[in-house]
């Protein structure tokens, strides 16, 4: 009985997790100004708009923000944390439930930030194509984190230690940020 759980649990993570995912992408890509008629760009908004369109009368866009992506995206996490609570018999209260999702959806983020990095990293030592569609993708996603690094770092022989850098950054955002919330999402 426990591993039916357990698949379950996992299966449901996935499930939900993916589009969560979906989510968060949309929302940077948006953040990062990535043209919209990039082929992942528009599959991205194929796949979310049914859910986050409803919503756009009701949540207004704050800024450049995309907020009525980051309410379906956030109530998603707190119906995933709440299922896989229910269903390995945790208990959360529902404050504890928002610390908790919230502090899930800033690892997300943070790791598919760290993630694209090292894509981008990757790439550059690979090919460098302009007109291949993830490394245009990819370039333009990371634009934002890594311009101010590089005004700040030179390129020393050729190379270019800025995704380092903006990694370590994020590494320490997941220690000292995420991990304080996540202990006080639990303690709740």
């Amino acid at each position: 009985m426990i591993y039916l759980m357990q698949a379950l649990a996992f299966l449901l993570d996935v499930a939900f997790g993916i589009y969560i995912f979906m989510l968060m992408l949309r929302i940077l890509l948006q953040w990062a100004h990535v043209d919209f008629n990039h082929p992942m760009t528009q599959f991205l908004y194929l796949v979310t708009n049914p859910v986050v369109n409803p919503l756009r009368p009701y949540i207004p866009r704050w800024r450049a923000l995309d907020t009525p992506a980051l309410f379906v995206m956030l109530l998603l996490q707190m119906l995933k944390g709440l299922l896989l609570a229910l269903l390995l018999g945790y208990d959360l209260s529902l404050l504890g439930l928002l610390v908790l999702s919230v502090a899930e959806l800033l690892s997300l983020f943070i790791y598919v930030l760290i993630f694209s990095l090292i894509i981008e990293m990757v790439l550059s030592f690979i090919s460098h194509d302009p007109y291949n569609p993830l490394g245009t993708f990819v370039y333009r996603l990371n634009a934002p984190l890594l311009r101010p690094v590089r005004q700040r770092l030179p390129v020393m022989h050729g190379f270019d230690f800025s995704g380092l850098v903006v990694i370590i950054l994020l590494q320490l955002a997941l220690i000292l940020i995420v991990a304080p919330i996540t202990d006080i999402g639990k303690g709740l």
